[in-house]
Order: structure tokens, then sequence, then C-alpha cells
């Protein structure tokens, strides 16, 4: 039976993308894993890959034509299978280059497909959605004026948020509305942790000590690395760590695969090259998907807490805050210790507040001692 290749979701406001390229065409042969099409979206562009071995059988979507994630864009099948369609139209195919059909009209603010590199860099920058955007060029390009025009509209203190925000927002809004969201948070003494932080050889940031310690945590707590679609929960294997990264009017979540795997100096380095690759907009596929777990750092905007949303269809979400000095009772008097204080938000139709503590209780003694963090410095 031919399989359905589908549209991913590779960041959090990813909700739809279009075929820029089809690299085959029916009749060839499919190993598992071999590209199989370029594909886009406002934040990513990169190779779709064939998630099993046969052969290509058809393209269901037009180069160029936006649709929605989860959408089947091709089907892969056995050799000689048979499609629905008829074998007619697959021969037809099969000898036919891929291609948008002649009578497709001109593209709109709609389904665009077509966007000068520059005019893409600086809608990447300042998080316009471009499907929005109405084109000025030949055939209805999208060239830098038609960006720097439509920020000119903020001007007089209004802008279109279906614009500006559409993606990020409506993601969010069904963030909230598809999962019972429940956030505990809780201080950590990190004192010891910036004494020992201050020696190491690299530079580490709060994020890239936290982001190990949940590494190393979070495989004892599975309820909270993985994903929920409908009623399907699928707990991770490893820990596939993303980590939110501010553009100007938007966010996008690279992800670390197999985080407990890695070195801190390790993840330090690979944090640094995704961020540099988000803020760039030469963030690829594989940077962006498959993510389990979500951290999201303000501390550095000195924040002391906050309560994050869930980035679907991720089960939990952690908030870091500042590192601040706190007043504690110490024998008759009081020390000055170094708090943080993190926010686990989680989905309680998957987890109880009481599992969700443990796990806090678990990171806060792994970040209160770095002999943790020893083997890896």
């Amino acid at each position: 039976m031919a399989h359905e290749v589908l549209l991913p979701q590779w960041s959090m406001g990813m909700q739809d993308g279009q075929v820029t390229r089809w690299l085959k065409a029916p009749g060839d042969p499919v190993a598992d894993g071999e590209a199989i099409a370029e594909v886009e979206s406002s934040k990513v562009a990169g190779e779709l890959l064939a998630d099993r071995a046969g052969v290509f059988l058809r393209a269901l979507v037009e180069v160029g034509e936006v649709v929605p994630v989860r959408t089947a864009l091709c089907l892969i099948g056995a050799p000689g299978e048979r499609i629905d369609a008829g074998a007619a139209l697959a021969r037809d195919a099969a000898s036919t280059p891929i291609a948008p059909a002649p009578q497709r009209p001109a593209p709109s603010a709609g389904n665009a497909t077509q966007v000068t590199p520059r005019a893409r860099k600086l809608a990447v920058e300042h998080g316009i959605d471009l499907t929005q955007v109405r084109g000025s060029g030949p055939d209805g390009r999208i060239v830098e004026a038609d960006i720097e025009a439509l920020l000119g509209q903020v001007s007089d203190g209004t802008y279109s948020l279906a614009q500006r925000r559409g993606r990020i927002a409506e993601r969010l809004l069904a963030s909230l509305h598809g999962s019972a969201q429940l956030t505990l948070s809780r201080d950590i003494d990190v004192t010891d942790l910036t004494d020992w932080r201050a020696r190491l050889p690299f530079r580490a940031g709060w994020g890239d000590l936290v982001g190990y310690a949940v590494s190393r945590v979070l495989g004892g707590h599975p309820p909270f690395n993985g994903t929920v679609e409908g009623d399907r929960v699928r707990i991770g294997s490893q820990v596939n760590l993303g980590f939110a990264v501010a553009l100007e009017g938007g966010l996008v979540t690279p992800v670390i695969h197999d985080a407990g795997s890695k070195s801190l100096q390790n993840l330090t380095e690979l944090t640094a090259e995704l961020v540099s690759r988000a803020r760039s907009g030469t963030l690829r596929p594989q940077d962006v998907d498959g993510g389990t777990f979500t951290l999201s750092n303000l501390g550095g905007h000195g924040i002391d807490a906050f309560t994050p949303i869930i980035n679907p269809p991720q089960i939990a979400i952690l908030g870091l805050g500042r590192v601040r000095e706190v007043a504690q009772r110490s024998g008759d008097g009081i020390a000055w210790r170094q708090c943080m204080t993190v926010s686990l938000t989680f989905d309680h139709r998957i987890a109880d507040g009481v599992p969700a503590a443990v796990f806090l209780q678990d990171l806060a003694q792994f970040l209160s001692r770095p002999e943790g963090f020893q083997s890896s410095a």
C-alpha cells in the first residue's frame, strides 16, 4: 500500500510550508532517509527526507503550493505498485517532469512562491510571515521593498498581528487550548555551582548548565520527556533538548539531539552554533525537528520567574529565571546565597503534580552540587 510522506512541523511557529523543488520523479528508487524534495517555511529551509525505502510514486502537491503541516506531499510504494489515481496517471507522471501546472495563477499574498534573498533575510530578522505578504516584483515576487514597506506600517503604532506574529500567536493559543497546563516553581541554591562555573576553562551560560542537568535528570522522569498528539503519547528514548531563541518579532526553538550524551563543553558549543544559525536564518530542518523537552531562559533579561507555555506537541517546558542573591539563615546569623527560580509547565493530562515536584527536586539536587558536572568539565 502506498505510504504518504507528510510535511513535518520543524518549529513551534511553523504551520505551513511549500515544496520548492522535487528531487525525485515518479518511478525513481528511494532509500530510507534519502532527500526527496527541498521544502521551506518562513524560518526554516531544508530537505524532506523519505521515512522508508521504496519507489517514488507520485507528488501530491505542486512546487510553490503552500500547504499546512501534516499535509501529504507525495507517495512512496513498492516497485510496480498502482496508485488510486490509476496506472495511466502514474505513467504520465513518470514521463513528465514535476513542475507547476502552466495554468497556475500568479502568486498572491496567500501563496507567494518567490522571495528574493534580501527580502527573506529581512523578514526572518523581523519575524514577518511571508505567506501574508503581497509581492510587488515580477510574477508576484516578494522583494526587499515589500518587507520595508510592511515594517513602515508600524510608524503610527499599529500593525497586523497576522503578518508580524500570526503563526506564533496561533500556535501559543492552540497550546493553551489543547492541553491542561500546570506550572510548578522552585528556588534552587546554585552557590557552589556558581563558584565552580567561574573556574571553567570555557564559557558556559546558565542555560547550558541547566540544559546539561536536565538532560541527565530527565531520564529518571520519562512522563515529562516526550510528545502528545491527540490521545497518543510518545515518550522519548533520549532527551532531544530544545531551547527558545528570540528573534525580532518571533521565536524559534532549535534542538540538541540526544543531549544526554553530550559533554558540557560540547553542549555549550552546539548551543552557540544553533543560536547563530537561528539569528542568520540558516537553520536546517534537522536543527528544529524532534524535540522532546524545551528550555526557555529569561534570566539574562533580569526576570526572576515566569510561566512558560508548552511548545506543542511536547509535554513539558522549563523556564529559567536569573541567578540572584538571597539572604538565608545560617546558624545564628544570615548568609547570602546564589539562587535561581525554575518553573516547570507540564500537561496535567499526562502527569500529576507530585511527579513534577519530584522532578524539580532531583533537578535542584543536581544543580546544587557541582559533582554531577565534574566528569564533563
